[in-house]
Parts: C-alpha cells; structure tokens; sequence
C-alpha cells in the first residue's frame, strides 16, 4: 500500500509551474504509470513550459499488469505476483533496445504505444 497522501493533478501542476517560474528545470519528462494517469494532464498541462508527460492511460481507464503467472519467474521461482505493467515494461524493453542518444521521444512513444494494447498511453506537452 501506498505511504503518505494522493497525489492530485491540481497538486503536480502546481508543482510544475513553480518549477518553471523558478528556472529549476530547461526540459522536462516525465512517465507516469497508473490507472486513469492521464488525468493528471489532461486540459492542464500548457505546452509552452517546456514540459513533455507520457502516461500509462487515459483519464478514465485502467493500466494493466504484465509477467504474470505464469512468466513471474525471478531466479528458477515463480513470486505468485505480476512483476510489472504493460506500459512501464514496454518502455523499459525499449529503452534496453534502443539508442537512447538517437532515439526521439516521439519514436518512443511511437513504439511504447504501439506494444501496449491494453490502455491508450499518452503523450502532453
């Protein structure tokens, strides 16, 4: 279970644009896996803060889990738990994969919401 408070979109935002204000940051990424994830972005994010935000789904839908029984071997032993989530393995797998000195974002996004079936990943910013 989770520790400390939710996190709300009204809460990162706010937390973005004081960033952005303060010159803490020239570009930023951010990934975020989880249900209903693009919530935190969707109508909020301005595009002129240099700010780019990838999430796992959309506002209303859920993300899904990945190595499940029975691929949630580690070391010869199945954990009896799902050992990721489609859109943060996919993401994961490319990174692993790819060039990431050549490689754009948006080639990323490309592949990563190509491979995850499951929920529409998303892109902001």
């Amino acid at each position: 279970m989770p520790a400390g408070s939710p996190l709300y979109a009204d809460n990162l935002h706010a937390a973005i644009k004081t960033m952005h204000s303060k010159n803490m940051y020239q570009e930023m990424v951010m990934y975020i896996e989880a249900c209903e994830s693009g919530s935190m972005f969707q109508n909020i994010l301005e595009s002129n803060i240099n700010v780019y935000a990838v999430t796992a789904a959309n506002a209303k839908e859920s993300s899904y889990a990945a190595y499940c029984s029975p691929q949630d071997t580690v070391n010869g032993k199945h954990v009896g738990s799902c050992l990721g989530d489609l859109f943060s393995v996919n993401w994961m797998e490319d990174a692993d994969k790819a060039n990431m000195g050549t490689e754009t974002l948006q080639t990323q996004f490309n592949t990563v919401k190509a491979k995850t079936s499951a929920s529409h990943v998303l892109q902001f910013g």
